[in-house]
C-alpha cells in the first residue's frame, strides 16, 4: 500500500511540474512581445513544411530550430524578470545582462532564419526549376 501511496504522490508531483511548466510558456506567450513574431515564425514554417512536403530530417531539423528560438526566447524571459527583481532601478551591468541574454536570442533567432531559408529554398529552387 506505501507504495502505491508513493508512486500517486510522485505522480502528483510530476503533474503539478507539468502544470507550472505550461503556465510559463502561457507566461512567455502572453506578455512578451517578440513571442508573436516567434509565433509568426513558427506556424509560417509548419505551413511551409507541409506545403513543400518535407522529409523527416527535414522536419526534424526545422522543429528543432522552432524549438530552440522558443526555449531562447523563454531564458530571456526569465533573465528579464530575474534581472528586474534584483535591480529594479537601471543600472550599466544589470542592462548588459539583458542585451546578452536578447543578443543570444537573436543569434539564435537569425541561425533558424538561416537554416529555415537553406531548407525551404531547396525545396523552392527545386520546384522552380
Amino acid at each position: 500500500m506505501n507504495l502505491l501511496r508513493s508512486a500517486i504522490k510522485s505522480l502528483q508531483k510530476t503533474f503539478r511540474s507539468f502544470r507550472f511548466a505550461i503556465r510559463g510558456i502561457g507566461f512567455v506567450i502572453q506578455y512578451e512581445n517578440n513571442t508573436r513574431i516567434h509565433l509568426l515564425a513558427s506556424l509560417a514554417a509548419i505551413v511551409a513544411g507541409m506545403l513543400l512536403k518535407l522529409n523527416y530530417i527535414e522536419w526534424t531539423i526545422i522543429i528543432t530550430q522552432i524549438v530552440l528560438v522558443w526555449s531562447a526566447e523563454a531564458f530571456n524571459s526569465a533573465i528579464e524578470k530575474i534581472v528586474d527583481f534584483i535591480s529594479p532601478e537601471f543600472h550599466p551591468k544589470a542592462g548588459a545582462i539583458k542585451d546578452i541574454a536578447a543578443g543570444a536570442v537573436l543569434f539564435i533567432a537569425m541561425g533558424a532564419a538561416i537554416t529555415g531559408l537553406i531548407i525551404f529554398g531547396h525545396k523552392i529552387w527545386i520546384l522552380v526549376a
